[in-house]
C-alpha cells in the first residue's frame, strides 16, 4: 500500500515526463483511494487525452461537468465543462444548464458561499495499481473516473457563483463565453505585483500564495484555496496589481480579462450592475472580516447589516458632506478620491477602503469636516437609522467606535494647529 500524496506526486511528474500509462494507473489508484478528489478524476481525462483517446477523456470531462454543476462545485464543473467544449462545441448545452442553474433568474440559488470540497489526503493510501495497459487501461480508467454516483447528492439549493450570478440567464451566457480556463504549474507566477491588472480569476482547484514586497522584501499575505476569488479590482480599476500570486501545486484557474468586459458592458446594462453589486460585496465582506466596527457581530448578524448598505455613484466636485451640516451616516469609499477639508484648509484625501461620517453615528453634533469627491467614483452608505440599533446591541462594536473617533478628532486638531497627521485614515468627518 502506497500513501496517495507520494502517488499523487508521482503520478503529476510522469504525466509531466510523458509517460502517461504510470500517470494514468497512478490516478486511476488515487481516484479509488479517495473518490471525492475532483483533481485526480480530471487528470484521468488529461492523461487519456495525452494518451489519444480524445473520446474517452470527452466522456470523463463531461460526466465530471454535470456533476459538479449539480453538487453545488461550479467552478469545477465549468473546468470540465470548458474541456469539453474545446475538443467539441456541440457539448455547449453544458453552458447552458449551468446558466440556467446558477444566473439570478435561477429558483435554485440559495444563501450561502460557494466553499471547496473538504477532502484530505492525509492517511489515504492505494492499496493496489491496475495491471491492465493499452485500450483496456483506457477504458478502465474512463469507466471509473467518469462514476459518479456514490460520491455526493444532488443538492436541492446551490450557492451563487461570484460575480456571474448577480447576471440574468442570457448575459450570463455571454460572459461564460469569454471565460478561460487556465492552469499552471508548482511555482509558476499567475500575477505580477505592480503588472497590469487586466483579469479577474476564480481559483477551482490548487492552492495559490499571495505575497507583496514590505520594505523591498517579498513577504506571505495569504494561502488561497478553492473557491478563491482574486484580481477583482482589474475589473473596475486600471490601477497595476498590489500583490504577487503564485501557484503552489498543480493550479486550476477560470480568468475573465477585462477588456471582454469592456467590449460587452456597453451592451449589457445587467454586467454594469453585477460589476457594481459584486464589487459592493467583496468591499464589505473584508471589511467585515477586518473593521473592529464589526468585530463584535456575529457572521449571521454582518451578513444582515452589509445588507443595508446602499451604492452612490458621484461624480468630480460632488460634495458628500459639508462642515457644520448635521451627520447623516456612515460612508465607505468603493472606488475614487475624496478630498477632506476643514475650513479652507485641506487636511486629508481618503481612498478605495476609508471610512467616513462615523462621528454621526455616536454624537448629535454637526459634521467638523468638508468631504468633496475629487474624482468620478462610488461610495457605500449606511444610515444613522440603520446603523444605530447594532450600536446599541453590541456595546463591544460601540467602544470600538468611539475609541476611532477619539484618535481621529486628535488628529484633526493636530492638523488644524500646524501639526501633521500620522495618516489620511486619521481625519475626523
Amino acid at each position: 500500500m502506497t500513501p496517495v500524496v507520494s502517488v499523487l506526486a508521482r503520478a503529476e511528474a510522469d504525466l509531466a515526463g510523458g509517460k502517461f500509462e504510470d500517470a494514468l494507473r497512478g490516478f486511476l489508484g488515487i481516484v479509488r483511494a479517495v473518490p471525492r478528489f475532483p483533481r485526480a478524476r480530471l487528470r484521468v481525462a488529461d492523461t487519456l487525452l495525452n494518451l489519444g483517446h480524445k473520446g474517452k477523456a470527452i466522456e470523463v470531462y463531461r460526466a465530471l461537468a454535470w456533476h459538479y454543476l449539480r453538487t453545488g462545485q461550479p467552478l469545477l464543473g465549468l473546468v470540465a465543462a470548458k474541456m469539453v467544449i474545446a475538443l467539441d462545441p456541440s457539448y455547449q448545452d453544458i453552458l447552458d444548464i449551468l446558466a440556467e442553474l446558477y444566473s439570478s433568474d435561477s429558483d435554485r440559488l440559495g444563501d450561502f458561499d460557494l466553499a471547496p470540497l473538504d477532502v484530505t489526503l492525509e492517511g489515504a493510501v492505494v492499496p493496489a495499481f491496475s495491471q491492465q495497459s493499452g485500450p483496456m487501461l483506457a477504458d478502465e480508467a474512463a469507466k471509473v473516473a467518469a462514476n459518479t454516483e456514490s460520491v455526493a447528492e444532488h443538492l436541492k439549493k446551490l450557492p451563487p457563483i461570484p460575480l456571474y450570478s448577480h447576471l440574468a440567464e442570457q448575459p450570463f451566457m455571454q460572459v461564460l463565453n469569454n471565460l478561460r480556463l487556465r492552469r499552471f504549474a508548482d511555482g509558476e507566477t499567475i500575477i505580477e505585483e505592480g503588472g497590469p491588472g487586466d483579469s479577474f480569476f476564480m481559483l477551482a482547484d490548487g492552492l495559490v500564495e499571495v505575497t507583496k514586497k514590505i520594505a523591498g522584501t517579498p513577504r506571505t499575505l495569504a494561502h488561497l484555496s478553492e473557491g478563491a476569488v482574486f484580481g477583482e479590482m482589474a475589473l473596475v480599476s486600471n490601477a497595476p496589481r498590489t500583490a504577487t500570486v503564485k501557484a503552489r501545486g498543480e493550479v486550476s484557474l477560470l480568468s475573465l480579462a477585462r477588456a471582454d468586459l469592456d467590449k460587452q458592458a456597453g451592451e449589457l446594462d445587467s454586467l454594469t450592475t453585477a460589476l457594481r453589486k459584486f464589487t459592493r460585496g467583496r468591499f464589505l465582506a473584508n471589511l467585515a472580516a477586518t473593521s473592529a466596527l464589526f468585530a463584535q457581530l456575529p457572521k449571521d448578524e454582518r451578513r444582515i447589516l452589509l445588507r443595508r448598505f446602499q451604492s452612490q455613484i458621484v461624480g468630480a466636485g460632488d460634495i458628500l458632506i459639508e462642515e457644520g451640516e448635521a451627520g447623516r451616516g456612515l460612508y465607505l469609499v468603493l472606488r475614487g478620491d475624496f478630498d477632506v477639508s476643514v475650513g479652507e484648509q485641506k487636511v486629508a484625501v481618503l481612498k478605495s477602503g476609508e471610512v467616513f461620517g462615523e462621528i454621526s453615528l455616536l454624537r448629535a453634533s454637526p459634521t467638523t469636516a468638508t468631504v468633496k469627491a475629487r474624482t468620478q467614483g462610488e461610495v457605500l452608505f449606511l444610515a444613522r437609522d440603520d446603523f444605530k440599533p447594532a450600536l446599541e446591541a453590541h456595546p463591544g462594536m460601540h467602544s470600538a467606535l468611539h475609541e476611532l473617533t477619539t484618535k481621529r478628532l486628535a488628529a484633526n486638531q493636530a492638523v488644524v494647529q500646524g501639526t501633521i497627521a500620522t495618516s489620511d485614515a486619521s481625519i475626523m468627518v
